[in-house]
């Protein structure tokens, strides 16, 4: 009995340090390093709208969570808009009855051609190097390092006609400030004045 014990464990040793080897031989081993040159992740477009309602994406009625290719021309009803998430490129959003052609590339590149309608887009921070385009046949406009945000209508004579897309600064500043100057205003009135009765 003795021996076959013996043998067990020895079995039990062998396999064990056998284990532990290929465990070490494995961390070990170095990471396999990327290949240089390897692409960034390819930019793509996620369609969002209002309540899940459809949008035509090349003739075709699509919804939320649909992926829109590059190339592709976009519509929008006269009851909403849409937006299309481009990831870390940026955001475009579509004014209700607007036409577009959305077209991208890996970079960050991307190219709004208004056919009808607003647009408005949003570079998001440097994380691509491309930049955000609005055009038309006639008229063309960019993101850049100082402007993140833009929004533009199709003019009357093909061109584009900016809209303003959210309030400026110096608009928010006196909109703070007038509330702020309203709230000292009714503090500074009340005071004096006991509205308990005496007793």
């Amino acid at each position: 009995m003795e021996t076959r014990t013996r043998k067990a464990l020895k079995a039990l040793a062998v396999f064990l340090a056998f284990s532990f080897a290929q465990v070490y031989v494995h961390a070990g081993l170095p990471n396999a390093a990327p290949a240089p040159g390897t692409p960034q992740r390819p930019v793509t477009a996620k369609l969002i709208t209002k309540n899940n309602q459809p949008i035509t994406v090349n003739g075709n009625s699509m919804g939320t969570g649909g992926t829109i290719l590059t190339g592709a021309t976009i519509e929008t009803p006269d009851q909403f808009g849409a937006t299309i998430d481009l990831g870390d490129a940026g955001v475009i959003e579509l004014q209700p009855g607007a036409k577009i052609q959305l077209d991208f590339d890996e970079n960050g590149n991307v190219r709004v051609k208004v056919i009808r309608g607003c647009a408005v887009a949003k570079k998001k921070t440097n994380v691509l190097p491309g930049e955000i385009e609005i055009y038309t046949d006639t008229a063309s406009e960019k993101t850049d390092k100082n402007r993140r945000h833009m929004g533009f209508c199709l003019g009357p004579n093909g061109g584009l006609s900016p809209f303003s897309t959210g309030l400026t600064g110096a608009e928010q500043t006196s909109i703070g400030g007038g509330l702020a100057g309203g709230i000292i205003l009714a503090v500074l009135l009340s005071r004096g004045d006991n509205p308990s009765p005496a007793r």
